[in-house]
């Protein structure tokens, strides 16, 4: 029975998953083939803007929600999150506010505060969806993500056959669409709001408790540091390059962005299992095996990829893959192969409790690559930001290797000198 409940709702959270990022693919798809660059490049910095306020407005909800509702089930967690994440749309639009003032030749203001509104209502959805997750009521999100998706199919429609070619409005009806699946959250979780003796004063007054923000702020870091790490190109295109440039390293990874879905789908089980041993050899039997059998058939979309992609480029994105776009593909690829390979790393440097290592590998990759593409800076271009990416993530994996061998030991000699 509890390993069908679990089965289940592992089910329900991969569908859920499958249904949002399949929508969102097909919508970027949609976009990357029928926007002009410059315009395909606009949307892709202000998607990126709304990508990286997601986390800082939700401040942590994720993890968090999900691990008190499961230990407490206090409905006045998710209203403190909730909370949080308006005061933190009001700082960052305070903030915007200012910047659009301050320079006159950006973006239009608009754009801006498109993309911090949709990062509210992701918010805002993530903190209903984990805190019903954290209720062990997997289900709900499923019935949300299949609405949000119909409709963003119709999006996806409408952009195709030429009906909208403009970001704002795509932006605006990403927002609109998006309050849909709220909506549903909103109605799941309205009848224990009902039933609840909520004192509002009382909450208002722990919000501003020191250890309630402490506790939330490792969760918010790590997650707005995760994004950093994935949107490293698109952030640094945007500042040295231009947002054609943006645009087209972007149409890369758009058209592979389905096999990112790889490591993702296989890590949690593996991480599963190899911290359910605990014998340090027997992990190691099993981290080997897993490793031998399961890497070289998950590495079988990448090669094909590599063989496929000079036609997939122009029958996907409808132009053609000119000298450049072609090496930044290629290396995009690259790139995607070597993050799987970094996935096997990561899991078993977490299965063997030292995640304090991983943190630290990943920190100082962001910075090395940070400081490359600063400088390089006004000479940054689509396929130097390529090479950056991939010799990154290169380095991560090597370093990963010898931080593997060194824990080994370290956890080997540990277990001799035990009794």
């Amino acid at each position: 029975m509890i390993r069908s409940d679990f089965a289940r709702k592992m089910m329900s959270n991969s569908v859920a998953q499958g249904l949002n990022f399949g929508s969102r693919w097909l919508l970027n798809l949609a976009l990357a083939r029928h926007f002009l660059e410059v315009e395909f490049g606009v949307f892709s910095f202000v998607y990126m803007l709304a990508n990286l306020f997601f986390p800082a407005i939700a401040f942590g909800a994720n993890f968090y929600l999900i691990h008190q509702a499961a230990t407490f089930r206090q409905v006045g967690d998710l209203i403190s999150s909730i909370t949080i994440s308006l005061l933190m749309f009001t700082l960052f639009s305070l903030l915007l506010l200012g910047y659009a003032v301050w320079d006159q030749q950006a973006l239009d203001y608009q754009l801006y505060l498109l993309s911090l509104a949709i990062g509210l209502v992701w918010a805002l959805h993530q903190a209903l969806f984990c805190y019903l997750k954290g209720a062990q009521q997997f289900a709900i999100e499923v019935k949300s993500q299949l609405l949000g998706g119909c409709l963003m199919l119709m999006l996806v429609v409408a952009v195709w056959f030429g009906t909208i070619d403009e970001t704002a409005t795509v932006l605006w009806c990403i927002l609109l669409l998006s309050l849909a699946p709220l909506v549903v959250g909103v109605r799941a979780v309205w009848p224990e709001l009902q039933l609840q003796n909520l004192q509002l004063a009382k909450l208002w007054r722990d919000l501003w408790q020191k250890s309630v923000w402490r506790a939330r702020l490792s969760y918010a870091w790590h997650d707005v540091f995760a994004i950093y790490l994935t949107n490293i190109p698109f952030i640094f295109l945007a500042i040295f390059s231009s947002l054609t440039a943006l645009g087209q390293f972007r149409k890369a990874f758009i058209l592979f962005m389905p096999v990112t879905l790889l490591p993702v789908v296989f890590s949690q089980v593996l991480l599963s299992k190899l911290s359910n041993k605990v014998l340090l050899a027997d992990k190691v039997v099993l981290f080997r095996r897993s490793f031998l059998l399961t890497f070289p058939l998950l590495s079988l979309p990448y090669v094909l990829l590599l063989v496929l992609y000079p036609w997939l480029y122009p029958w996907l994105l409808n132009e053609q893959l000119t000298p450049e776009s072609e090496l930044v593909t290629m290396l995009v690829v690259i790139t995607l192969w070597l993050t799987l390979l970094k996935t096997y790393f990561e899991v078993w440097i977490t299965a063997v409790g030292r995640t304090d290592l991983r943190a630290a590998n990943v920190t100082v990759v962001a910075i090395l690559s940070s400081l490359a593409y600063i400088w390089l800076n006004s000479e940054l271009d689509p396929a130097a930001a390529a090479w950056i990416f991939v010799l990154s993530n290169l380095a991560a994996v090597v370093l990963l290797q010898l931080i593997c061998g060194w824990s080994y030991r370290q956890l080997k000699a540990k277990a001799v000198q035990q009794p």
